[in-house]
């Protein structure tokens, strides 16, 4: 399992960049990179708009210290 930060590099992904993939704030993904909750949704955004990215299929399960809340 890999951290968000770390699958976003792989990607070649800024934090912004992620975060307009995503439709969320750059800020909500540095937040979730640093191991603070996020809206569920948004988690849900962000990872999706990451394996797009990533050209793969990834769930919030698939992301080592995702914290969300609802």
């Amino acid at each position: 399992m890999a951290t968000l930060k770390e699958l976003r590099i792989k990607a070649r992904l800024s934090a912004e960049a992620l975060g307009r993939l995503a439709n969320v704030d750059g800020k909500t993904v540095t937040r979730a990179e640093n191991g603070r909750p996020v809206q569920e949704l948004k988690a849900i955004a962000i990872v999706e708009a990451l394996g797009q990215a990533l050209g793969q299929e990834l769930k919030i399960e698939d992301i080592e210290n995702l914290k969300i809340y609802s």
